[in-house]
């Protein structure tokens, strides 16, 4: 239940939110709903019940979603006011993801073991103030083109555009095909820890820190690129990310299988993967129009997490022993998603600048 919770209200909702961010200033979006999450994370820490969590992780779910989207439009805008690339600045914000992925769990622990659950939420609920605060303190703005007719749009007619760029659509597919193959070894991979290679927590958790150093790794250096063509970056990465979970599927069913292999194959993966979402984030947003960014955030949203959700679902198939053939069927998607996406791609023209 809750897992449903945080994922289907936000999910059904992005139609309406790619909508909302482009009629409206993404910075001031960002205030409110990181105010919204503050609020709601307060109220869930003092009210710690069933119907509260649940009813609370259903609001914060459409505020995630906003916020993530108001996000992606924003990240153009603050590149300029920096004077930054754009593939830098998305490098920038994929660096601190991964290193709040690596982070952020080890210090949620330790919260909720100093001072309760309570506290930590209270704690994560002041992290949000913060955020609204330096954003607005930053006067960062991201200004809002008109209609030029002035009249009322169906949701459908605002999004065909979009739809009809092939460029983003066929880039979308290819990404959302990547996320569902990534999604069932990401359920596969406890068991492969624990069932196929009979580890422990130990090794449960150096593995997790390999794929995240890997990702901060691969966000360094993706800052360092000109990313002139970001396309071929995107679809190579999802490529290489397809093979290494190939390869250690294929490793593990034979001699050269072991802890110190896939420690190594998940450094590479990790860095394959944030290169591969610092190129997608910076073509759609080369891509897309300013006044479609957020329909276009929208649909990326909206498939990934879709496709997140369906590979979850086909990766607990493969539990707890299948997780050998989960990691072969995962890495053969992701590299058909690469190579098949890329031919796609470059078959059609770039719209005219």
């Amino acid at each position: 239940m809750l897992l449903v919770a945080g994922l289907l209200p936000g999910l059904l909702a992005t139609p309406l939110i790619g909508r909302l961010v482009d009629s409206r200033d993404a910075a001031k979006l960002l205030v409110a709903t990181a105010l919204t999450n503050a609020v709601i994370i307060a109220w869930m820490a003092w009210h710690p019940d069933l119907t509260s969590t649940i009813v609370g992780a259903s609001i914060l779910s459409v505020a995630f979603a906003i916020g993530g989207t108001a996000s992606f439009a924003l990240i153009p805008v603050l590149a300029a006011g920096l004077g930054m690339t754009l593939p830098r600045a998305n490098a920038v914000l994929e660096f601190v993801r991964s290193a709040g992925m690596l982070a952020g769990p080890v210090v949620g622990g330790a919260l909720v073991a100093w001072g309760g659950t309570g506290n930590a939420l209270l704690i994560d609920a002041a992290s949000f103030a913060l955020l609204a605060a330096v954003v607005l303190a930053s006067g960062l703005r991201r200004p809002v083109e008109a209609e030029e007719d002035g009249e009322a749009r169906t949701l459908l007619s605002e999004y065909l555009p979009v739809l009809r760029d092939r460029r983003i659509t066929i880039m979308i597919g290819a990404l959302t095909l990547e996320v569902y193959a990534t999604a069932i070894a990401d359920v596969a991979f406890v068991f492969l820890v624990t069932v196929t290679l009979a580890a422990g927590p130990t090794v449960f958790g150096l593995l997790t820190a390999c794929w995240a150093g890997g990702m901060m790794a691969g966000a360094a250096a993706s800052g360092t690129m000109a990313m002139k063509r970001p396309a071929p970056i995107a679809f190579v990465s999802g490529t290489v990310m397809g093979g290494i979970m190939l390869a250690i599927g294929i490793g593990i069913s034979t001699t050269i299988g072991s802890i110190a292999f896939v420690g190594i194959a998940f450094v590479i993966g990790g860095a394959a993967n944030s290169a591969h979402n610092v190129a997608v984030r910076t073509m759609l947003q080369r891509e897309a129009p300013a006044n479609a960014q957020g329909k276009v955030a929208a649909i990326y949203s909206a498939s990934t997490s879709s496709a997140g959700i369906l590979g979850y679902m086909t990766g607990g198939l493969f539990a707890p022993n299948g997780a050998v053939d989960a990691y072969i069927l995962s890495g053969t998607l992701g590299v058909v998603a690469g190579l098949v996406g890329w031919l796609l791609f470059i078959s059609i023209k770039a719209r005219p600048s």
